[in-house]
């Protein structure tokens, strides 16, 4: 039983002193850092009465350690889920993620529509007097949070298009 207590403890040590930061401009793909970052955050914002918001996330892993992203909190949203494109021969469905959602270590998650991507429901304002940016609160496994701006974009063909290594390209 001390085995189990002492890896737990062990575990948690790891994952609290992976460094992460809020990405402040355009990622350097020639030498990425190497923390838990955040790349690309932005909320498509419909202009149309009863379309949800969707985010989409670049979160690159720079550490050696793989993390989770458990959950993420707003002040504009009540409620934001993670939702994953599943396809198959048949039509494509969407589900909600169970768990948590892992990046492995030196890895990229990239949000996209027909991908992973956030639901964000319940909103706390009128989605015409959402512009500018909204912050995002992601919280990852053993506690540790990383706060990201996101931009507000009313229109699908302007989530950045992003591929690691490569200049991004600003509309889809």
């Amino acid at each position: 039983m001390h085995k189990t207590v002492f890896a737990a403890i062990a575990i948690v040590g790891v994952v609290a002193v992976v460094p992460s930061k809020a990405s402040d401009g355009p990622p350097d793909h020639t030498n990425p850092p190497q923390l838990l970052t955040v790349e690309h955050a932005e909320i498509l914002v419909p202009g149309r009465d009863g379309i949800t918001a969707e985010g989409y996330l670049t979160i690159w892993n720079g550490t050696n350690q793989q993390v989770s992203l458990e959950s993420i909190r707003s002040d504009a949203f009540g409620r934001i889920s993670i939702l994953r494109t599943e396809l198959g021969a048949g039509p494509s469905k969407v589900l909600p993620v169970e768990g948590v959602l892992p990046v492995p270590g030196h890895a990229e998650l990239t949000m996209r529509a027909n991908g992973v991507r956030l639901l964000l429901e319940e909103p706390l304002s009128q989605g015409d007097e959402m512009t500018g940016s909204s912050r995002l609160t992601l919280v990852f496994d053993g506690g540790q949070e990383l706060e990201v701006t996101a931009d507000i974009v009313r229109s699908g063909d302007r989530i950045t298009i992003h591929h690691h290594g490569q200049e991004d390209v600003g509309v889809n």
